[in-house]
């Protein structure tokens, strides 16, 4: 380990130092806080490979294997030739959704945990967006409540009136966190009887019709309904792993 300009420690590149996957991932961390502190200017190039060992004072195994890094993460990627180097990309918000879902899985949940965030997060934001919704807003609200009607099976929607709470709402905590409660309860959830079907359909209307017309206490009320009664009736069907141990990994 030698120290940078500040003071910091900053790995080495000799036998004795750390191992090449300890200096790959110190390089993408700065790497990465770099693109943060400069507003994430995808398609920006942040130097060529050269320019860039010489920067962190690596070799190239390490630096290619920070790339990876980087790529796997959605940060930058690296663009061959000339006028090439490595690029900022924007990360999406899909795959991050799926990462976050598979991680979920893997640790294990019940649905009890799922309902619990889910009306935690959906009340604050029903309750913000009954106060400012806009036209274009209220369309949105409306069209997905349309959709439903011709969806034979509500697990094959993606776009709902939960997932366009949390769109519109312009919070992006609340938004990614109810898209992947969303895609959870879609791949966990059982399909509901057409009278199940029917009783969601009213609900969803009376909470869009709520919002529109402002009521924040009547959304945040039927909210709370819709999500009491989806936990009531255990229409997911997950089951907590055995092990906690899965529940320590870092």
């Amino acid at each position: 380990m030698r120290a940078d300009d500040h003071g910091a420690a900053t790995p080495g590149t000799d036998a004795a130092g750390p191992p090449n996957r300890t200096r790959a991932a110190w390089v993408a961390r700065q790497i990465e806080a770099d693109i943060i502190a400069r507003g994430w200017p995808v398609g920006e190039a942040l130097g060529s490979e050269a320019q860039l060992i010489e920067r962190f004072g690596v070799g190239r195994p390490v630096l290619r294997e920070a790339f990876r890094i980087l790529e796997s993460r959605w940060v930058a990627k690296p663009r061959p030739g000339p006028g090439g180097g490595l690029v900022v990309t924007a990360p999406r918000r899909s795959s991050v959704r799926d990462v976050a879902r598979l991680f979920l899985d893997y640790v294990g949940f019940a649905d009890d945990d799922l309902y619990s965030v889910w009306e935690i997060l959906e009340v604050a934001a029903v309750a913000q967006l009954a106060m400012r919704i806009d036209d274009e807003g209220i369309a949105a609200l409306r069209a997905a409540v349309r959709v439903e009607e011709d969806v034979a099976d509500l697990r094959e929607q993606i776009v709902t009136v939960h997932t366009e709470i949390g769109r519109l709402v312009g919070n992006p905590f609340i938004e990614l966190f109810l898209y992947i409660v969303s895609d959870l309860s879609r791949v966990h959830g059982v399909d509901p009887t057409d009278e199940q079907r029917r009783w969601l359909h009213t609900r969803h209307v009376e909470l869009v019709e709520a919002i529109v017309a402002g009521d924040v206490l009547g959304a945040q009320r039927l909210t709370r309904r819709l999500l009491s009664a989806l936990a009531r009736s255990r229409s997911l069907n997950v089951v907590r792993p055995p092990d906690p141990g899965r529940r320590q990994q870092d």
